[in-house]
């Protein structure tokens, strides 16, 4: 994910409410994103993946199609 799709997924949940999903590319997770930490040096995102909550670095992850 570059900085312009992170500024995206970011301003979509917290100014929106609108979380998308994202993928991660090395284990293949799924989850809602629930907080971003940094706007100019993105640094990790908040993700839900199932029941759990965990951070994945934007350089790892993908927006996944279909965002509800």
């Amino acid at each position: 994910m570059d900085h312009r799709q992170y500024l995206d997924v970011c301003a979509r949940t917290e100014h929106k409410d609108q979380p998308p999903q994202l993928r991660n590319l090395a284990t293949g997770e799924t989850g809602r994103v629930l907080q971003c930490s940094g706007w100019d040096t993105p640094e990790a995102i908040l993700v839900r993946v199932g029941n759990s909550v965990t951070t994945w670095s934007p350089g790892e992850v993908e927006e996944v199609e279909g965002r509800q």
